[in-house]
């Protein structure tokens, strides 16, 4: 038990901290890390204080006399440094009339000043701490007039920040306040001294980047401005400044001990004689303590503060979990020796006692597991400034979803959020706002010590009084220095009710660390840790997955494997999955055209300005992540012997690379390598470059540079004149990254890039395909594969930006829809567990994994399905205790069914009645339990007779009296497949290993599990690589043999012998031994009278395969009126192997529109699994019925794979003139980004047999 010693009446004194004093504001404080706040009162619990109890019992802040709310529109102007604050600005008659208006609380960004930058371990500045680049610094200067009320005059007048990035000055009429960093942690002045009645003037300056930004390098969007609340609190001149609510259980976790203590501030410069009212109060308000409120009388000498306690024995409580979030009232009631109230007001408690032993994580003595998230405060209207309604929104989505925790990465949330959690039952870890990541040194250094004490401090004496924190978090990826252990110890000192600390490193074993992780392991490597192979035998500590599955774009796979564990061994408490939200922003989309016959229009990205160009307009790039991208069309491969590139540039210097044209570091571009030399460059195995240096003159002023590639020499111009040559002859390298201007989209890429981009003005870009002389580059000519001339641009919808290359993480969308991963976190973390005992008999093990809630207060349904039709139905009750299991009876009928038919028993719990969070009937577990029965028997079907065969020297004719299917004598592919007299068939079935790369498949994150060796440079960093380099890509047909015979049945069999090769071309497919990379396929196609197509297929790779293939299936080019999908197997949403037991099997219906699943970035989507049968057809009922010998995989799309695979953003998605329908015999995984598809879900290259049935209708 924590026993927390509290006397009934403690003294303590120090100086009351009333600062009435200017402070004093020097040039160097945010590049001091020994310089975080100045002015500031000490840190506390925020409350607001009231004058009568039914107000405070009200707890209304509209219409409190003592509180007022200063958001609203203020007064701003942004500038690009410190340096250009206009002087006195701050001053109260300094006339600001013609400066914007902007709302607060935002990101400044988010109100279109400034760049937003994501990046993830890189700074997104020259990384030098504690220095700040001085020639950018965007620095916002706030001013707003409020006006004090006259009752006021005898009052403390507290000005209090929620929200400020990154440093901050504050002036009151003219007079320095104070100072704060630390963007997520609050900052609050005592303006009494500042303040005059009537009218006031505040001004805060807000400087983007200061010493503090080096410890808020989290992987988010880095944004900036006063993005929280900003409020004025009236507090009598002797106050409750603080308070701490402790709620110690007895050994049976029944009776209570409420300890209270509070700081009592007296401002006054004589004692005062006070008394301290304690009550706690029921939803209801009524008391609960047995003999009324408790009270202490006591004194406070003149300026100076005293805690003051008070415990009181309560009987048997409701408990607070997240199961059951009961809450109460305490009611503090401070008194004048006359017994007139100074201030009351209440703050909602639970119950609740966290501890750690044994190796366990305890709440209310009962192990807990948690189903966890992380979740960045992140909205894509709003940025970091997320409004409340959205956030309660996360949270009710989390609790119908079974996620029981969040940690809180990696910064204290806003405010509101945990008593959002404390009302409606989370667990929260909260994360100290420290993060050095790519600084990992700064934990060990002393001169930083006393920042990082400062975020642990100011979380904790914020938060320390809510029920739902139940753990402490110091930081993440900061280093394991001694500074975490003073975060950890600073912590523990202010609050020592929570035993628990733990911290967000990389590295595993930290010893000032309560709980460990690991962080991104196996789900192997987890149960070691359970079974004590990790950590020493007397190292007790429990453990918890900070993170554990980082789910960027269509991912998440392996779930079931860590919850195994997890659910198997007491020491392992769960984790969180990286993260709740995808990070995309809003954004308009702006284009220019492309004026050649392409039409491939540029996006322009970031926030490039229009500025005088050499002809009209051009585009100015600010260094600050702008950039233009075009879409991977066919036409920009350019992979032949010639190549043209030209364009004007006004450039401006800058220390670092300078990227003008690219289509990455490995294919072609030209660019400034240093601040000396401009280079044009092609791949072709090696790079080839021409390069010229240039001098100063060459900068801020206008030039025409070009690159001509003829096929025997590089030639580089300035001005129409050949600086640079280098002759060569080959063809070019192709790489699959898109061209842009102004940035290398290989390498400037994943939030890993910490420098700038491009500097310029760039006008009249023209890229060819061919060598184009120098003169007609200023010339439209009809044969560009690229030209644009900046004049117009046009606004084309909007879409989610994620930056410069950010992952695409979250398992919600950033408008709040949910993706189809978290069925998979509802299914692996759900509280019951079903499982069969005697089936036949209906007899079920039922276990109750809650940690609290019994399953009577759960309604049990249960349905008997034959071949996805319900035939029988019921209800059950069970009484069974949290942690408890029963066998209990399902009183189904064992059905008499088909031999080939297939049953299953679906169990399932919801709610009876509805909670906070989720209406009555709301499902919260369920099992699927099959009855044993056979599956279908492709061969068993009997086909009629009467199928006829003609041949000649182009194709093979096979008809019938419904239907006609010509067998192309070339590819061996059927080139018509007519069924009634309507073709069927645009084009397939082709045999096809290649889907659009996951998100996961381009991230170099967990590149490590795939063999270097098979890869190639400039292919990216991950399986997508291996893949492209070994040619899956396009795979090319090859006829071998083909013949035909008719049996004796009436049926006609078409043999082929063929191989799909890799599409390499000629000259790359040579590999170890001499071979490329084929899989031979040796095909039999029996043609029954009814139209029946029976394929057995045999595969045999040939040559270097990848370490895992995509897939192994055909893929089929239907009329796009085919469009509508009926089967029988998983869904209705979309499943991949290794992350589909969130799904049912049933019947479904669905359609090539509602099956796509709008990933951020396109990528393969909307797989099912375990498919008996499928029936794609247009709305008259003219269709293909498919049906494997063993369960398939299918997806419908509405968007060729080669769309899905070049685009990089929605917008860039066309629907196909045909609908595309996939059917896998096998489907690798999706995996995490760190931890990628376990071994089991991986499709390795093999020799295999499949059958498949298809019958048109």
């Amino acid at each position: 038990m924590n026993r927390i010693c509290f006397l009934f009446f403690i003294l303590i004194f120090w100086d009351a901290t009333t600062f009435s004093q200017e402070v004093e504001f020097l040039p160097d404080d945010w590049e001091n890390p020994a310089v975080f706040e100045k002015g500031q009162n000490l840190p506390r619990a925020f409350h607001i204080p009231f004058s009568s109890k039914a107000e405070a019992l009200r707890n209304r802040i509209s219409g409190n006399e003592n509180y007022r709310l200063l958001n609203g529109q203020w007064r701003f102007k942004w500038v690009e440094t410190p340096e250009q604050v206009p002087e006195g600005f701050w001053h109260p008659d300094f006339d600001v009339k013609e400066w914007d208006e902007i709302k607060v609380p935002a990101n400044w960004q988010m109100e279109g000043y400034g760049h937003p930058k994501f990046r993830n371990v890189r700074l997104s500045f020259e990384n030098d701490p504690p220095n700040i680049p001085g020639y950018y610094n965007p620095t916002g200067c706030y001013k707003h007039k409020f006006t004090v009320p006259e009752d006021w005059e005898n009052k403390e007048v507290m000005l209090r920040f929620e929200g400020v990035k990154s440093a901050s000055y504050v002036w009151v009429n003219g007079k320095r306040v104070g100072y704060n960093q630390g963007g997520f942690e609050p900052a609050e002045y005592n303006i009494t001294s500042f303040i005059k009645e009537g009218e006031n003037d505040l001004a805060v300056e807000v400087i983007r980047f200061s010493d503090g930004s080096y410890l808020e390098n989290q992987d988010m969007w880095r944004l900036s401005g006063i993005f929280r609340d900003v409020k004025l609190i009236a507090e009598p001149k002797t106050f409750i400044r603080d308070f701490y609510i402790v709620t110690d259980l007895d050994r049976d976790y029944k009776d209570v001990t409420l300890n209270v203590e509070s700081d009592i501030q007296n401002t006054l410069q004589d004692s005062v004689i006070c008394s301290l009212e304690i009550d706690v109060l029921d939803e209801n308000k009524e008391s609960i303590l047995s003999e009324g409120s408790t009270s202490v009388i006591f004194s406070v000498p003149p300026d100076t503060s005293k805690k003051v306690s008070i415990s009181i024995p309560i009987v048997n409580p409701s408990k607070w979990s997240a199961e059951y979030p009961n809450l109460y009232t305490v009611l503090f009631h401070l008194k004048n020796s006359d017994g007139n109230t100074l201030e009351i007001f209440t703050k909602k408690t639970g119950f609740r006692e966290v501890e750690y032993k044994n190796h366990i994580l305890t709440v209310n003595g009962v192990p807990v597991k948690l189903n966890g998230v992380n979740s960045h405060m992140h909205d894509p209207d709003h940025g970091q400034a997320v409004p409340l309604d959205i956030l309660e929104r996360d949270l009710i989505l989390m609790k119908q979803f079974n996620i029981n925790c969040v940690r809180t990465c990696h910064y204290p949330p806003t405010p509101e959020y945990i008593e959002m959690a404390n009302e409606l039952g989370i667990y929260i870890f909260d994360e100290v706002g420290d993060e050095a990541h790519s600084n990992t040194q700064l934990s060990n250094d002393p001169s930083w010590t006393e920042m990082y004490k400062d975020r642990s401090r100011k979380l904790v004496y914020r938060d320390r009084n809510h029920p739902s924190v139940i753990v402490w978090s110091a930081g993440n990826e900061s280093g394991s220095g001694n500074n975490i252990n003073e975060v950890i110890k600073t912590g523990k000192e202010i609050d020592p009710s929570r035993p628990a600390w733990m911290y967000g490193g990389n590295r595993f074993y930290i010893p000032f660390e309560d709980l460990v992780g690991p962080r991104y392991w196996a789900p192997v490597d987890y149960k070691n840790l359970a079974e004590g192979k990790v950590l020493a035998e007397n190292d007790q500590r429990a453990s918890f997955m900070d993170e554990y599955l980082a789910a960027t774009g269509n991912g998440l796979g392996g779930m079931d494997e860590y919850w195994e564990w997890i659910w198997k061994y007491p020491r392992l408490t769960g984790g969180a999955i990286w993260d709740w939200i995808s990070p995309g922003v809003k954004t308009s989309r702006w284009v220019l055209p492309d004026l050649s016959n392409h039409k491939n229009d540029g996006q322009i990205m970031g926030r490039p300005v229009f500025e005088q160009g050499i002809s009209g307009w051009g585009l100015a790039f600010s260094g600050h992540d702008d950039w233009m991208e075009f879409y991977r069309a066919p036409n920009l491969d350019i992979t032949g012997n010639e190549l043209s590139i030209g364009f004007w540039v006004k450039p401006s210097k800058i220390p670092q690379p300078n990227t003008f044209v690219a289509k990455g570091q490995f294919q072609y571009g030209i660019r400034m390598e240093d601040e000396e030399t401009l280079e044009f460059y092609v791949h072709s195995e090696k790079r080839i470059s021409a390069k010229v240096k240039v001098d100063e003159n060459f900068y801020e002023s206008w030039h025409h540079i070009a690159g001509i590639y003829d096929g025997r020499s590089l030639k580089l111009y300035i001005d129409e004149n050949v600086v640079a040559e280098t002759r060569f002859s080959g063809n070019i390298s192709h790489t699959p990254f898109p061209l842009c201007i102004g940035r290398e989209a290989d390498t400037q890429d994943q939030g890993e890039y910490s420098g700038r981009l491009s500097k310029m003005i760039i006008d009249e870009v023209r890229v060819f395909d061919r060598a184009v002389p120098v003169s007609q580059f200023n010339e439209l000519v009809s044969d560009e594969v690229l030209a644009l001339d900046f004049e117009k641009d046009k606004k084309d919808g909007e879409f989610f930006a994620v930056g410069l290359g950010g992952r695409t993480y979250g398992i919600i969308w950033p408008d709040r829809k949910i993706q189809p991963e978290i069925y998979q976190i509802k299914k692996s973390g759900q509280p019951v567990l079903i499982e069969a005992v005697d089936i036949e008999k209906g007899i079920v093990k039922i276990t109750n994994r809650h940690q609290f809630k019994n399953l009577n207060e759960l309604a049990g349904i249960w349905e008997l399905t034959v071949n996805g039709d319900t035939i029988q139905r019921g209800f059950f009750d069970i009484n069974l205790p949290a942690q408890q299991w029963k066998l209990d009876t399902i009183g189904y009928r064992m059905p008499k069914v088909e031999i080939n038919s297939e049953c299953f028993l679906t169990v399932t719990f919801v709610l009876k009645q509805a909670a906070a969070w989720a209406d009555a009937g709301h499902e919260i577990a369920w099992e699927q339990i099959k009855i044993p029965t056979l599956f279908y028997n492709v061969e068993s079907e009997i086909k009629q007779r009467g199928v006829n065969v003609s041949e000649n020297d182009a194709a093979i004719v096979v008809s019938g009296s419904e239907f006609k299917y010509t067998f192309d004598k070339t590819t061996g592919k059927i080139s018509s497949f007519q069924f009634k007299g309507k073709e069927y068939l645009e084009d397939g079935p082709v045999f096809n290993v290649w889907r659009a790369p996951l998100a996961n498949d381009i991230d170099p994150w967990g590149s490590y599990f795939f063999e270097k060796s098979k890869m190639t440079d400039g292919f990216g960093r991950s399986i997508d690589n291996q893949l492209r380099t070994l040619g899956m890509r396009d795979l090319e047909s090859q006829l071998n043999e083909m013949d035909v015979l008719k049996k004796s049945g009436g049926e006609v069999v078409v043999k082929i012998k063929a191989f799909s090769n890799s599409s390499l071309p000629a000259n790359r497919r040579l590999n170890r031994g001499g071979y490329f990379s084929a899989f031979q396929r040796n095909e039999t196609w029996t043609v029954f009278a009814d139209g029946t197509i029976q394929l057995e297929q045999e595969i045999i790779p040939n040559g270097p395969m990848p370490d895992m293939l995509p897939k192994i299936g055909l893929q089929f080019q239907l009329p796009k009126e085919f469009k509508n999908v009926e089967w029988y197997g998983r869904g209705p949403f979309e499943t991949y192997p290794d992350r589909k037991t969130g799904a049912k099997v049933a019947v479904y219906k669905s359609d090539a529109d509602e099956m796509y699943t709008p990933y951020i970035i396109p990528q393969d989507y909307g797989n099912r699994t375990d498919v008996r049968w499928l029936k794609v057809q247009n709305k008259n009922g003219d269709g293909l019925f498919v049906r494997g010998s063993e369960l398939l995989n299918f997806s419908l799309h509405k968007y060729s794979t080669d769309n899905l695979s070049r685009a990089m953003y929605t917008y860039q998605l066309k629907e196909a003139p045909n609908t595309i329908l996939n059917i896998d015999y096998e489907v690798s995984g999706v995996g995490g980004t760190a931890i990628r598809q376990l071994q089991k879900y991986r499709v390795k290259a093999h020799a295999g047999k499949y059958k498949l049935t298809i019958k048109p209708f």
